[in-house]
């Protein structure tokens, strides 16, 4: 059996990406497949430069992420979704209300705060970005 692990955030080239590239490398086993998706999703755009530079000086390649839009579809093929912000929980499930339980922030085992998006401002936002989901990771890596 597949459980799909859908990761969203609001335009999917920052956030949500870094977080589907470090868990693909971290969290890797058969059976577990990682996919992220915008809930204002900038379609079609390649993953933010300054996310990308981040990722690649912690060793990871986001490279080849394409934006998609976090559809209804998507959500119910997941058996978890994990949200960047409680804005974004409560807009996946006033979108899909039978996903209760299924959907919960990246932070739940952290302290269930909001991961702020760094999209539009300095490198060191994109950095903190980065240790907070990357920290977030590790700690879903034993629940899963």
């Amino acid at each position: 059996m597949t459980t799909r692990v859908l990761i969203v955030c609001k335009g999917n080239i920052c956030r949500s990406p870094m977080a589907e590239t470090i868990a693909r490398t971290r969290v890797a086993r058969d059976g577990l497949q990682f996919h992220s998706a915008g809930l204002a999703a900038m379609r079609g755009f390649p993953i933010d430069p300054l996310a990308q530079d981040v990722l690649a000086s912690h060793g990871y390649d986001g490279a080849a992420h394409v934006a998609k839009q976090a559809s209804k579809g998507l959500m119910l093929q997941s058996q978890l979704i994990l949200a960047m912000e409680q804005r974004q929980v409560a807009a996946v499930l006033a979108l899909c209300p039978t996903l209760r339980g299924r959907v919960l922030m990246l932070t739940h085992w952290d302290d269930g705060a909001d991961i702020d998006d760094p999209y539009g401002r300095e490198r060191d936002a994109y950095d903190f970005a980065f240790d907070r989901i990357e920290s977030c990771i590790r700690q879903w890596r034993t629940k899963l």
